[in-house]
Protein backbone atom coordinates (compact mmCIF):
# COMPACT_ATOMS: atom_id res chain seq x y z
CA UNK A 1 0.00 0.00 0.00
CA UNK A 2 1.51 3.32 -1.09
CA UNK A 3 0.61 6.56 0.72
CA UNK A 4 1.64 10.06 -0.36
CA UNK A 5 2.64 12.18 2.62
CA UNK A 6 2.34 15.87 3.43
CA UNK A 7 4.06 16.26 6.81
CA UNK A 8 5.00 19.06 9.18
CA UNK A 9 7.43 18.89 12.08
CA UNK A 10 5.81 19.26 15.48
CA UNK A 11 7.40 19.31 18.91
CA UNK A 12 9.05 15.87 18.84
CA UNK A 13 6.88 14.33 16.13
CA UNK A 14 5.75 14.53 12.50
CA UNK A 15 2.11 15.24 11.73
CA UNK A 16 0.13 15.74 8.54
CA UNK A 17 -1.87 13.93 5.89
CA UNK A 18 -1.45 10.59 4.15
CA UNK A 19 -3.32 10.04 0.90
CA UNK A 20 -4.06 6.82 -0.94
CA UNK A 21 -6.58 5.63 -3.51
CA UNK A 22 -8.89 4.87 -0.57
CA UNK A 23 -8.90 8.42 0.80
CA UNK A 24 -7.03 10.88 2.96
CA UNK A 25 -6.08 10.28 6.59
CA UNK A 26 -4.36 12.24 9.33
CA UNK A 27 -0.97 10.76 10.24
CA UNK A 28 1.21 11.11 13.32
CA UNK A 29 4.76 9.75 13.58
CA UNK A 30 6.33 9.85 17.03
CA UNK A 31 8.73 8.14 19.39
CA UNK A 32 7.21 5.55 21.63
CA UNK A 33 6.58 1.94 22.44
CA UNK A 34 9.42 -0.54 22.69
CA UNK A 35 8.63 -1.98 19.25
CA UNK A 36 8.09 -0.01 16.06
CA UNK A 37 4.34 -0.21 15.48
CA UNK A 38 2.10 1.12 12.71
CA UNK A 39 -1.58 1.49 13.62
CA UNK A 40 -3.92 1.87 10.65
CA UNK A 41 -7.66 2.54 10.37
CA UNK A 42 -9.66 -0.65 9.79
CA UNK A 43 -11.13 0.66 6.53
CA UNK A 44 -7.66 0.62 4.89
CA UNK A 45 -7.79 -3.18 5.17
CA UNK A 46 -4.10 -3.60 5.96
CA UNK A 47 -3.00 -7.15 6.80
CA UNK A 48 -1.92 -7.18 10.44
CA UNK A 49 1.34 -8.81 11.45
CA UNK A 50 4.92 -7.99 10.61
CA UNK A 51 5.81 -5.73 7.74
CA UNK A 52 8.21 -3.35 6.11
CA UNK A 53 7.64 0.38 5.71
CA UNK A 54 9.78 2.15 3.13
CA UNK A 55 9.77 5.95 3.24
CA UNK A 56 10.68 7.89 0.08
CA UNK A 57 12.30 11.24 0.92
CA UNK A 58 12.49 14.60 -0.83
CA UNK A 59 16.17 13.95 -1.56
CA UNK A 60 15.45 10.67 -3.36
CA UNK A 61 16.59 8.46 -0.49
CA UNK A 62 14.70 5.58 1.04
CA UNK A 63 14.38 4.82 4.74
CA UNK A 64 13.29 1.20 5.40
CA UNK A 65 11.71 0.32 8.72
CA UNK A 66 10.54 -3.04 10.07
CA UNK A 67 7.31 -2.70 12.02
CA UNK A 68 4.38 -4.47 13.62
CA UNK A 69 1.23 -3.70 11.62
CA UNK A 70 -2.06 -3.30 13.49
CA UNK A 71 -5.61 -2.33 12.58
CA UNK A 72 -7.73 -0.34 15.02
CA UNK A 73 -11.06 1.43 14.98
CA UNK A 74 -9.48 4.85 14.46
CA UNK A 75 -9.58 7.60 11.85
CA UNK A 76 -5.84 8.32 12.09
CA UNK A 77 -2.63 6.55 11.04
CA UNK A 78 -0.14 6.37 13.91
CA UNK A 79 3.47 5.22 13.71
CA UNK A 80 5.46 4.72 16.89
CA UNK A 81 9.21 4.36 16.32
CA UNK A 82 12.58 4.81 18.01
CA UNK A 83 14.23 8.20 18.47
CA UNK A 84 16.98 7.61 15.86
CA UNK A 85 14.47 6.75 13.13
CA UNK A 86 12.27 9.70 14.07
CA UNK A 87 15.27 12.03 13.90
CA UNK A 88 16.19 10.60 10.47
CA UNK A 89 12.65 11.12 9.17
CA UNK A 90 12.55 14.72 10.45
CA UNK A 91 15.87 15.53 8.73
CA UNK A 92 15.05 13.86 5.39
CA UNK A 93 11.40 14.90 4.90
CA UNK A 94 9.46 11.82 3.77
CA UNK A 95 7.05 12.39 0.87
CA UNK A 96 5.66 8.85 0.56
CA UNK A 97 5.52 5.58 2.45
CA UNK A 98 5.05 2.08 1.08
CA UNK A 99 3.70 -0.50 3.52
CA UNK A 100 4.42 -4.12 2.68
CA UNK A 101 3.23 -7.19 4.54
CA UNK A 102 6.28 -9.32 5.18
CA UNK A 103 5.72 -12.60 6.94
CA UNK A 104 9.44 -13.33 7.15
CA UNK A 105 10.44 -10.11 8.96
CA UNK A 106 11.91 -10.98 12.35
Amino acid sequence: MKLNLDLDVGDGYLVGNAKSDLGSYKINIQQGWPDTTLIMPIDLKLDAGKGLIVFDTEGGNQIPLKAKLKNEDTDMIRLFTDLDTLRDLVKKSPIAMDIQKESDVE
